[in-house]
Parts: C-alpha cells; sequence; structure tokens
C-alpha cells in the first residue's frame, strides 16, 4: 500500500498537463509533543506516542487531487497514513489511499467509523448532488459514499477486509439523516467471492456459507433549528448484530450544541452522551460486551476499535465549551465523565477492570497566515492497565506550517 501511495502521487504529478488550469501545490508540516498519554487527546497520529511529525504534499488540479503523507513517531514507525490520489467526475469521486472518516453527525466521534483508529487502506467511490425535484426545496441533496478496504490484526491477528456505506439525505436545509453500514468479511480462511461480497454488501449474513461476515449497521439525525435559535441536536444509533437483515443490539450517542458566532466572542457549547453498553436481548442474544466484538473478527485495526474511544461495555458524558477570543486565538475547555470495562471483563481492550473517573482539557489554540499553534493541559483521573496510561496531568504542543 505504500508503494501504491507513492505511485498514484507519481502519477498524478506525470499525467496532469503542466500548462492545466487551477493547479495548486501545498506542502505542510505536523510536529507533536505529550508528556503524558491520556485516552482523550486526539492527535494527527496516533494518541499513543509523545512525539509525532508529519509531512505532507497536496497537489490539484480541476479534477485529481492527490496527498502524500509522510508519518512518523517517536517509536520509530513510519507509515502513510492520509496518502491517497483521488479523482471528480460530475457528481462522481474515485478514490485510492488511507483515508479517515468519522461517519456521524456528531464532530468528535462515531460509533461506527470514527479517528480513533489508523485509517484502513481502501478504495473508495464518493456521489453527491441536489435531488433537483421541483416539489422539495432547492436546497434538497443527498451523498453516498462507499469503500472497501483492508484492516490489520482484526482476524487472529492478520488482515481482513472492511466495506463501509454511507447515505445521507438533507430534505430541507439544516435536516440531516444517515444511513450507515461496516461489514468485516474476507481475510485468511473466508470466502472472498463474488456470493461473499454481495453479502457483505446487502444480503443476510446470519446463515450459510457467508454467516462469519461481521455487519454493523444503524442510523443518525442532525437537525439545526433556524439562524435565529443557534441551536443544533444530533445522535446515532448503531446495531453490532443483524435479525433478518436488519440491524440490532444498539449501542447509542446524543448530543446537541449551541453555537452564536454573532456575539463579541463566538461561543461554541455542547453535550455529548455515549453508551456502548448492550443487554440481553429476550432471546438470549448480545448481552455485555458485545459491542465492537464478533466471533470471528475484532472490530480493531492496528489494535484499536474503529468506532467510540471507549470501545466496548462503556458511557461518556461530555461537556465542551468553546470559544474564539480573537481573529487569531481559540481557547476550549472540555470535561468528561466516563466508564470503561463496566462489566469487568479481563478481555477488554482498555483494561481488565471497571475505571471510572473524569478526564479534563484545556486547549488554546493560536493561527496567524498559514502557521498554528497547539497547546493542551489534560488530567485523567484513572488508570488503563492494557493501552498503559496512568491516571495524572499532562500537557501537550503542536504546530504545523503550510508553505
Amino acid at each position: 500500500m505504500k508503494l501504491l501511495a507513492l505511485l498514484f502521487v507519481f502519477i498524478t504529478f506525470s499525467l496532469n498537463p503542466i500548462f492545466a488550469q487551477k493547479q495548486t501545490l501545498r506542502i505542510s508540516t505536523f510536529l507533536a509533543y505529550h508528556s503524558e498519554r491520556s485516552l482523550d487527546i486526539k492527535k494527527s497520529l496516533q494518541p499513543s506516542d509523545k512525539i509525532t511529525s508529519k509531512f505532507n504534499i497536496k497537489y490539484n488540479t480541476v479534477n485529481a487531487t492527490s496527498q502524500l503523507a509522510l508519518n512518523y513517531d517517536g517509536n520509530n514507525n513510519f507509515n502513510l497514513d492520509g496518502s491517497y490520489f483521488q479523482y471528480t467526475k460530475g457528481i462522481a469521486t474515485y478514490g485510492l489511499g488511507a483515508v479517515g472518516r468519522n461517519w456521524s453527525f456528531s464532530n468528535n466521534t462515531s460509533l461506527i467509523l470514527s479517528n480513533n483508529a489508523r485509517p484502513p487502506e481502501t478504495i473508495y467511490l464518493k456521489l453527491e448532488n441536489n435531488f433537483g425535484y421541483d416539489w422539495l426545496p432547492s436546497k434538497a441533496k443527498w451523498s453516498l459514499e462507499v469503500f472497501n478496504g483492508f484492516t490489520d490484526g482484526s482476524l487472529n491477528k492478520s488482515k481482513s477486509m472492511l466495506l463501509g456505506i454511507r447515505t445521507v439525505l438533507s430534505p430541507v436545509e439544516g435536516l440531516e439523516f444517515e444511513l450507515v453500514q461496516t461489514s468485516q468479511w474476507g481475510g485468511k480462511g473466508h470466502s472472498t467471492g463474488i456470493s461473499a461480497f454481495g453479502a457483505a454488501l446487502a444480503f443476510d449474513t446470519n446463515t450459510n456459507s457467508n454467516s462469519n461476515i461481521n455487519k454493523m449497521a444503524g442510523f443518525g439525525i442532525s437537525y439545526k433549528l433556524p439562524t435565529i435559535i443557534p441551536f443544533r441536536i444530533y445522535g446515532q444509533a448503531i446495531g453490532e448484530d443483524e435479525a433478518g437483515s436488519l440491524p440490532s443490539c444498539y449501542a447509542y450517542l446524543a448530543g446537541f450544541e449551541w453555537a452564536n458566532t454573532k456575539i463579541k466572542y463566538p461561543t461554541i457549547v455542547g453535550i455529548e452522551a455515549i453508551d456502548t453498553r448492550i443487554d440481553m436481548t429476550k432471546h438470549k442474544n448480545c448481552g455485555p460486551n458485545t459491542m465492537y466484538n464478533n466471533n470471528t473478527y475484532s472490530y480493531t485495526n492496528y489494535g484499536k476499535t474503529m468506532g467510540a474511544t471507549i470501545d466496548t461495555e462503556g458511557t461518556s458524558l461530555a461537556l465542551y465549551v468553546g470559544s474564539q477570543i480573537s481573529e487569531k486565538l481559540n481557547i476550549k475547555f472540555t470535561t468528561k465523565s466516563v466508564a470503561i470495562n463496566d462489566h469487568n471483563w479481563s478481555g477488554h481492550r482498555l483494561s481488565s477492570n471497571r475505571q471510572s473517573g473524569f478526564i479534563n482539557t484545556l486547549n488554546v489554540s493560536w493561527v496567524e497566515n498559514n502557521i498554528s499553534f497547539n497547546g493542551n493541559i489534560y488530567n485523567q483521573s484513572f488508570n488503563l492497565d492494557k493501552i498503559k496510561i496512568k491516571s495524572g496531568y499532562g500537557v501537550s504542543f503542536s504546530s504545523s506550517i503550510l508553505f
């Protein structure tokens, strides 16, 4: 995949004529330092490294976009996460690369596909257009994204495939609906033929030869009230299991935010709740530790859950307040009450027993022209032994330059 990414960037630079209109070449660098690890500190790279760096080369033409992202961390690891090539024609965009996705209406995370884990290496198709019907508002629109790619370590520590579909419908301005599905399939010892692909895409996978396939699916909604009341509510429900070709055994995400950009210091205030605990059904299905776990596949990439950061059998309730102090300076405070491994499962990926407490973060960001700087002070009041995070305070700094 690393060689493919380099190849496609080379093709992009080579095949587009030098006289093409609207060409842009942008180079950016990123460097981050974190004194201590914390579950809630997000970086451009993975949250386990004290020092991370990134170098991007992005090249755009009228129809094509490519990016070569070189990532390096303090553990001497190198990857090309964020590298891609894509081509747009009409309403369709075709692409290849390791692209991060956050499939929900939350700006923070998703139950089904978030930025918690490294992005899978995928080929993808995006469609986006207005409806164009006289009986619908002129701003009514829709979009569809489909991808298929590989995850590492999700099948007995080996690779398997991940197929994802997301449709977003916006019948009126401010109102959005989403339907999402991911399917883990293939890998060593399992079929990758047409039948398996069709089952992963659309058919029932509870029985017959394709019963190994692990599907997650659900829906989401976001509604923003008219601008006179700058208030938005959103939610997502994702079923870990499948019953009669429909999702069941749900985990939930819900939140609301108030954003006012017309006051002296533009401010956003939000509350967000997540619950990945699943009860036993009346037919004795699902139950504790069902979310992100499967008899065949682990819902991970490189050991990290592709959904919510708290993993299975967890809860989170967050309050965040952000304000723009000046054109260059922003400040944000977040406090989050978290419970991890609520059922004391020894096989949990984050902790071998139940942990609960608070994560508090104060972030200050400064931007001028093409230079940005971020600083964080954070505290986590509980330990997570499986990922070697200890309670206590930490600081982090990051900076980026766009050339």
